[in-house]
């Protein structure tokens, strides 16, 4: 008999010989699989063709198998079991997306479109884990399995058991207190260093390493002087005059409209100056969950800018679409 060359075994054929093969007949069979007699016999040749061999003697009575068919009959249980188990398994993770979520966020998304996705999301779960903190510590939990999803600045270009969305980019911003004297054109980040102290953000911080790269492409170095580690916090400080700094819009929004008549805000045009926002995770874990998390990442993101039409202009765009 020949062989159908490179075609795979078919689990289902695998399955009805090894109903055969257990109760030693094709009528025993059909009754056990409640298909037809000749339904059981087509089936057990299709499984002969595509493997090329003869596993039942048919010229002998009571059914016998064939050195094949008896060797195939006591070693290919466990393929069949590993097959079950796999859509078994399968089945379990298209049911989790409403089961137990744990998600990371970096504090700047969590603090201003956090409380709405959190509310979505536990509308969509049994149960929710919400892990707050910096980048580098979110990325960690993720590639240890401590988290399923993280939203972050990491896009796990490189790690290909790993996908993402690009959720929205975003322009640094120079921020510095109002000065009703300042005249335009707003003054360059390299005057704004040599007249007022530079607040830095934390230096161990993604968003603070970030910071300091712009900082020496536009070749401005400015004494380590004062150093705080939220976002908020630094805001604050630019109002109440004590320097100027250097952020982006999600920071700011943490804020609220507290600041808004306070500080003003000058371009950050040179440096690396955007940051992406990604929602990452393990590929193909919680498919539709993540598409739903980046509608509404983007849906919270421009109803919040829609009260603060001020930093609008330093969103210049969202992701539409999986980056893969």
């Amino acid at each position: 008999m020949s062989r159908q060359p490179d075609r795979p075994v078919d689990l289902y054929q695998l399955d009805v010989f090894l109903t055969v093969a257990s109760l030693g007949s094709m009528s025993a069979a059909a009754g056990a699989l409640g298909i037809s007699q000749s339904a059981v016999s087509q089936t057990t040749a299709q499984l002969e063709q595509s493997l090329g061999l003869v596993l039942i003697d048919r010229a002998r009575r009571p059914l016998s198998l064939t050195p094949a068919g008896l060797y195939i009959s006591q070693n290919a249980e466990p393929l069949l079991a590993l097959a079950r188990q796999m859509k078994a398994q399968a089945t379990e993770v298209s049911k989790s997306e409403g089961s137990y979520l744990r998600i990371g966020m970096i504090d700047s998304v969590a603090n201003t479109i956090g409380p709405t996705l959190i509310r979505q999301l536990l509308a969509r779960t049994s149960a929710l884990s919400v892990q707050i903190g910096m980048a580098t510590v979110q990325e960690e939990a993720l590639l240890g399995r401590e988290l399923d999803l993280i939203i972050s600045t990491n896009s796990f270009v490189d790690q290909p058991a790993f996908e993402h969305q690009l959720l929205y980019e975003e322009s640094f911003v120079a921020i510095v207190r109002r000065d009703a004297s300042r005249k335009d054109p707003p003054p360059t980040l390299q005057a704004l260093a040599a007249a007022v102290p530079f607040i830095r953000f934390s230096r161990t911080s993604t968003l603070g390493i970030r910071i300091e790269r712009i900082l020496r492409y536009n070749g401005i170095e400015a004494p380590r002087k004062l150093e705080v580690d939220h976002a908020d916090t630094m805001t604050l400080l630019v109002a109440q005059g004590l320097g100027w700094a250097i952020t982006t819009p999600t920071c700011l929004l943490q804020t609220g409209t507290r600041f808004v008549d306070a500080i003003d805000l000058i371009p950050v045009e040179r440096g690396n100056s955007t940051r992406s926002i990604f929602l990452a995770g393990r590929r193909g874990e919680f498919l539709t969950l993540s598409r739903d998390i980046a509608i509404a990442v983007r849906q919270s993101l421009h109803e919040l800018l829609d009260s603060h039409s001020w930093l609008r202009p330093y969103v210049p765009s969202s992701g539409t679409e999986a980056d893969e």
